[in-house]
């Protein structure tokens, strides 16, 4: 029984350390053409071009709890980014 213990703990330690190491996250690869109204939205997030997010975006999360990635050289975005929190 003590075997099955430590296996166990030694499993779920390794499930841990590459849950932390390799998280899974969303990335914006294309941007939303219409404008989406400023009182629609609940705040933003910056994306940087990185090895698994292949373009720059502001990342807008919804009322609606919807992720609308945005083009950051955009008037709307910027007016956007502005008036919602980050």
């Amino acid at each position: 029984m003590a075997k099955l213990t430590v296996c166990v703990s030694i499993i779920l330690a390794l499930l841990a350390a590459l849950g932390e190491s390799s998280p899974m996250r969303f990335c914006c690869t294309q941007y939303q053409q219409d404008p989406v109204p400023v009182k629609a939205l609940k705040y933003y997030r910056i994306q940087d071009i990185r090895e698994d997010c292949n373009i720059n975006a502001v990342m807008f999360k919804t009322k609606k709890n919807k992720i609308i990635c945005a083009d950051p050289d955009r008037p709307w975005v910027k007016h956007a980014m502005e008036s919602v929190p980050k």
